[in-house]
């Protein structure tokens, strides 16, 4: 219940981000979304006179590391395909989590994972074919499609070493290094091509800044009650989120062939879902004998 809630808040903060294409560069975005999130983390420990846990820095760096490339990657794809589109790509990065969580974490993996990691993969393919103009060749493709993919990968990398620190560390702290680490990594690369925040623009960058704030704080903390398989495989909500306010709101244009990787790319991280709910049930029914 808690990473859905938190979905909502993230798919609201794609088409947000949307609104800033072509006035704000994707790097800018994402190093200001950071640098909120470290004000208010840091006010959070000030106010509690509490220092963030940073015992197992390595996994934390780690975490700050895929994350924040996911991030800039992610905005990225939202200013060059639009929110809809690199939102699908970005949120099938569940099924390279359970991967990720099948090597590190030794989280079961199943012949449905896989199965979906297929699935997954196909519809993300679909996706970014979508991406090249009509009438042209596949080599067309989109910088924006395939930097999409990368925060996918990415993101799956990132929500693994999520898992493993919420066994001993809180959620406030692990969202502070993410913090700390992506705005270290985005500041760079915002820096060359900086805009002056002023009127709309500033005002739109400090909402992405807080849903973002809200949306990962309640994802992390939701993270410590599940495995990382069924808990990421519950931002799914997040395309249709994002896909819905897409098209009432922007306007964007939609394909055939992108719907149908659409479809394909959700369906194949259900397939997770479905693989942890047998799985719960068959736990049960052991500790209940």
């Amino acid at each position: 219940m808690i990473i859905a809630v938190s979905s909502l808040f993230f798919g609201v903060m794609a088409v947000t981000t949307r609104l800033l294409a072509g006035k704000v560069p994707a790097a800018e975005i994402a190093a200001v979304r950071f640098a909120i999130g470290l004000v208010a983390c840091s006010a959070w420990f000030l106010a509690r006179r509490e220092r963030p846990n940073l015992g197992r820095w390595r996994l934390l760096a780690m975490r700050g590391f895929f994350g924040g490339v996911a991030v800039v990657t992610y905005f990225f794809a939202i200013e060059r395909l639009g929110a809809a589109a690199a939102t699908v790509l970005n949120y099938s990065s569940p099924i390279y989590a359970a991967v990720f969580a099948a090597w590190f974490l030794a989280e079961k993996s199943t012949w449905l994972k896989r199965l979906g990691l297929v699935f997954a993969t196909v519809g993300a393919g679909l996706v970014t074919l979508s991406s090249a103009p009509e009438g042209h060749h596949w080599t067309a493709i989109d910088l924006g499609a395939i930097a999409g993919v990368l925060s996918a990968i990415a993101g799956g990398a990132a929500m693994t070493s999520m898992r493993k620190l919420r066994d001993d560390t809180d959620a406030v702290s692990i969202f502070f290094a993410f913090c700390v680490v992506g705005f270290a990594l985005s500041a760079p690369l915002a820096a060359p091509q900086w805009v002056a925040l002023e009127g709309h623009a500033m005002w739109i960058c400090l909402a992405v800044g807080v849903l973002a704030i809200v949306g990962q704080l309640l994802f992390t903390y939701g993270m410590g009650f599940t495995s990382a398989t069924a808990g990421s495989a519950t931002t799914q909500l997040v395309p249709v989120v994002a896909w819905t306010l897409s098209l009432g709101w922007l306007g964007e244009p939609v394909t055939v062939l992108g719907v149908v990787g659409a479809l394909l790319c959700v369906g194949g991280v259900l397939l997770g879902v479905i693989t942890f709910a047998v799985q719960d049930q068959s736990s049960e029914s052991v500790t209940t004998v």
